[in-house]
């Protein structure tokens, strides 16, 4: 979190210019997002560079129907219809999944919004540098410090899933936690979608002030046929009917695994068994990585899985503790140590351990992962669309 000496100088910064006199409808527009970041001062500078005025006037209504916004704006419904519609095709905005009528959204929190206005440039093949502004300013207003209530909020959103290689001999692992089931399954049945990864999408504009598909130090992406984002069933459906997306063959999803389970990246989904979505994650570009940097710990809960050595064939090489993001595995005596403490149980240790001396084991029973459904973040929550 900056203070707001430093929030002015860094939305100076990033505008290249002193403040500008701000519409008064951007300073109501982020009342909508407030709650969602302590950086408040960047918000209204953000969502000036995101919404024109008409769009910031519309949001600041919702959630809605087209016709209620038009209502009470004094508009046409046919041609508020349409600017709604195509914002929620560009992810500025999310809407219900029932068709009549339709009820519009902002935002439920900081880092989908951010995720879904990334997506919808990927989606639509669009360059990022007209907007270059609007990602700088969100890369720093999503970013804020350490803070318990939010801690408590955001624990065990997330839940790591195992590399494939480290899990497929292991008895006892279920669907939601086997990549390659999960892949196989929806790829025969034609819903799984490949995209490139809006976070290290992100980085590169950022960083470079370019996409370069080789900035990821660990994967290289040039768009949805070599992404190693993965949708699943209803959420890869949503994105058919509304972007153009990439279906992979089962010898191309196969090929993502096998350079994902190679990489450092780590398996990330909602917490869980109904898996919609799996993101690649690593160190250098996701957001969810920079929250545990700052004392976020428990924003992913660990796998049901943990490594164990076999000591008797541990050649002491050290590979496994640069693979492992979490610090929890070391070298101690010539034999490697885990301290499933800070373990995450990922398996990027076992995948690669050459000698064979690491092998996972469950520790967590069946219930370790919640039997409820996913709330999809691309569309409202279903209780919008069951009040419809």
């Amino acid at each position: 979190m900056f203070t707001m000496e430093e929030q002015r100088a860094k939305v100076e910064q990033v505008l290249g210019s002193p403040l500008p006199e701000l519409d008064p409808v951007y300073q109501e527009g982020a009342r909508v997002y407030m709650s969602q970041s302590p950086n408040t001062f960047i918000l209204p500078y953000m969502l000036s560079e995101v919404y024109t005025k008409e769009e910031m006037r519309m949001v600041c209504l919702l959630p809605a129907t087209a016709g209620e916004v038009a209502g009470k704006l004094g508009l046409d419904a046919d041609g508020t219809e349409k600017v709604l519609s195509e914002m929620e095709l560009m992810g500025k905005i999310v809407a219900s999944n029932v068709a009549d009528p339709r009820i519009y959204a902002p935002h439920q929190n900081s880092v989908a919004f951010r995720d879904s206005i990334g997506t919808g440039r990927l989606a639509h093949n669009l360059d990022w540098m007209p907007y270059i502004k609007a990602y700088r300013l969100m890369d720093l207003w999503i970013r804020f410090d350490y803070d318990p209530e939010i801690a408590r909020s955001i624990s065990g959103e997330m839940r790591v899933i195992p590399k494939y290689e480290s899990i497929k001999d292991l008895p006892g692992v279920m669907y939601c936690e086997n990549m390659k089931e999960i892949m196989e399954r929806n790829v025969l049945a034609g819903t799984m979608v490949t995209a490139q990864c809006v976070c290290r999408t992100y980085r590169s504009y950022i960083d470079l002030g370019r996409y370069d598909p080789n900035y990821c130090a660990e994967l290289t992406e040039h768009g949805g046929a070599d992404g190693h984002c993965f949708s699943f069933n209803r959420q890869a459906e949503f994105f058919s009917k509304k972007h153009n997306v990439y279906h992979p063959g089962m010898e191309e999803a196969m090929a993502r695994l096998r350079e994902a389970d190679l990489s450092r990246a780590i398996y990330m989904t909602p917490n869980t068994r109904d898996t919609t979505y799996v993101c690649t994650c690593c160190t250098d570009c996701c957001a969810v990585n920079a929250f545990e940097e700052v004392g976020y710990k428990d924003i992913r809960a660990a796998s049901r899985f943990r490594p164990e050595v076999r000591e008797e064939r541990c050649v002491g090489c050290g590979v496994c503790t640069g693979r492992c993001n979490y610090s929890a595995i070391h070298v101690a005596d010539g034999v490697a140590r885990v301290d499933e403490s800070l373990c995450k149980g990922c398996g990027n240790c076992v995948v690669t351990c050459g000698p064979g001396a690491l092998k996972m084991k469950i520790v967590h029973e069946p219930d370790w992962i919640p039997e409820v459904p996913y709330v999809d973040g691309w569309s409202l929550h279903d209780e919008l669309d069951a009040g419809n």
